[in-house]
């Protein structure tokens, strides 16, 4: 069955994307879009027997000031127990914060052949997937990227559900409402383990004043004088090129890991110093990274980027670098091309980020969470191509959310949970709603982020099929 959706004049590029994002690749859907006269988006069946129509709330509003934060959504927001009208659209957090529509008649109205959605889901999709309030806002951390506790989603309490998803839960149910023998395409999520590396070994063995703020560290801090010289027993290692003792090696647990639990890993090299200290201090064309790569190659896995400080707003270091990590594949015997990118830090602009990585020759990022907070960024664990704000048009590149970076949960300046039992709780929960929308829970655990036995019992567990023991705290001496 197919449908007609007449969309409102004005922003036709932005009503668009989100049709074909949110009917035909959302939900699988043989929709023409066509532009109308009338003030609201507008579904009909080719016959024009039946209607549903949706506000144009978020869009039209916002055309009036156009990337200023006077055009964001207005606190509170109206909440709305969606159930109490449409029991079919299953699995949703209640009440269901209203980002965009009108809802003074009622949320749901079925009249004969007309019927009326009150939630405006496509404006709210443009609102999340182009991360319009990331441009809107002037908000930004040291490392210049827009934080979590800045965004809507975390300043109204649902960062950590996928609204865009529970809306178009919402949407399918009314659809079905109006037109019984529709159907939609069948999606089911996965966990997708990926690893930065950013530190495949100690900086210590390649930085003298790191190895003297090391050594202090071991003393002063750690109070650990023993370490001191198993600390330079490694360092004699790494100047002969042998890293199999270096904390940070944890590569060829890790693939045993996913072997074990048929988990395919993406994991992402830096292959560029554009800010300098801060990319750490290896480089892809040395001997053990190029044997690494191969190793990772022949075990099944993916090779991607991860962009160095400075690329995510410059095309040309980023390209450089892509060429620079497929050279060093050829020379590992790797046959793959290097299509996939995660920004070092998370880095990203809304504004800018999405195009310098198509003209990078990029295909697929997965940098799409916060750093600050874990959760869901875009509004979704679903894949989807990312907008470009300079032209105004829908990407070939594609995001595929991040929704967990260990570090955002752990972390003491971020959601601090420590690692402890809460902390993996936290995950689980977000990977269950990931699942429960048919999304991926995309995950994200650094190589040298896994020295202790509780963060080694954590992803083993996260990515088993079977979970059972949930690891104990580790005591404040692992930390």
């Amino acid at each position: 069955m197919s449908l007609i959706l007449e969309i409102p004049r004005g922003c036709e590029a932005a009503r668009r994307y989100v049709a074909d994002t949110v009917l035909r690749e959302f939900l699988g859907l043989d929709v023409t879009v066509v532009t109308g006269n009338g003030l609201d988006w507008r579904l009909l069946d080719n016959e024009g027997r039946a209607s549903l129509s949706m506000p144009d709330s978020f869009l039209s509003r916002a055309q009036s000031a156009w990337l200023k934060p006077e055009s964001l959504p207005e606190l509170p927001l109206p909440l709305w127990d969606a159930k109490q009208d449409l029991p079919e659209a299953v699995s949703l957090d209640l009440p269901l914060p209203v980002l965009a529509g009108e809802g003074k008649r009622g949320w749901w109205r079925d009249e004969e052949q007309a019927a009326r959605l009150g939630l405006d889901v496509l404006g709210s999709a443009f609102f999340f997937l182009s991360r319009y309030e990331e441009i809107a806002q002037s908000h930004r951390d040291s490392h210049d990227r827009f934080p979590a506790f800045a965004s809507l989603a975390y300043r109204c309490g649902f960062l950590e559900r996928p609204l865009l998803d529970e809306y178009v839960e919402v949407f399918w149910a009314a659809l079905q409402r109006k037109w019984p023998a529709l159907r939609r395409r069948p999606r089911q999520g996965e966990l997708r383990y990926t690893c930065d590396v950013d530190h495949p070994y100690e900086d210590s063995s390649k930085r003298l004043s790191l190895l003297f703020r090391a050594l202090a560290g071991d003393l002063l801090w750690r109070r650990r004088p023993q370490e001191i010289v198993a600390r330079l027993g490694r360092l004699q290692r790494a100047k002969r090129g042998d890293y199999s003792c270096d904390p940070s090696n944890t590569f060829d647990w890790l693939m045993k890991l996913c072997a074990a639990y048929d988990r395919q890993a993406t994991f992402y090299f830096i292959a560029g110093h554009s800010g300098g200290s801060i990319d750490g201090c290896y480089d892809v064309r040395e001997p053990y990274i190029t044997s690494l790569l191969r190793r990772i190659y022949l075990n099944g896995h993916k090779i991607g980027l991860h962009g160095s400080y400075n690329t995510f707003r410059d095309a040309a270091a980023l390209g450089s670098e892509r060429r620079a990590l497929e050279a060093a594949c050829r020379t590992a015997g790797c046959a793959q091309e290097v299509t996939r990118i995660r920004q070092h830090y998370l880095r990203w602009d809304s504004a800018r980020t999405p195009a310098v990585m198509e003209e990078s020759g990029l295909a697929s990022d997965s940098s799409g969470s916060f750093a600050d907070h874990a959760g869901f960024r875009y509004g979704t664990s679903h894949s989807f191509p990312l907008w470009d704000w300079q032209q105004e048009r829908p990407l070939q590149v594609r995001e595929q959310p991040l929704i967990v970076m260990e570090w955002s949960v752990i972390g003491p300046r971020y959601m601090a949970l420590g690692r402890s039992p809460k902390a993996l709780k936290k995950m689980e929960e977000l990977e269950a709603r990931c699942l429960h929308f048919g999304g991926d829970f995309t995950l994200l655990w650094h190589n040298n982020f896994l020295t202790t036995e509780w963060d080694r019992r954590a992803l083993s567990y996260l990515l088993s099929r079977d979970r059972r023991e949930v690891p104990e705290p580790v005591a404040a001496a692992e930390e």
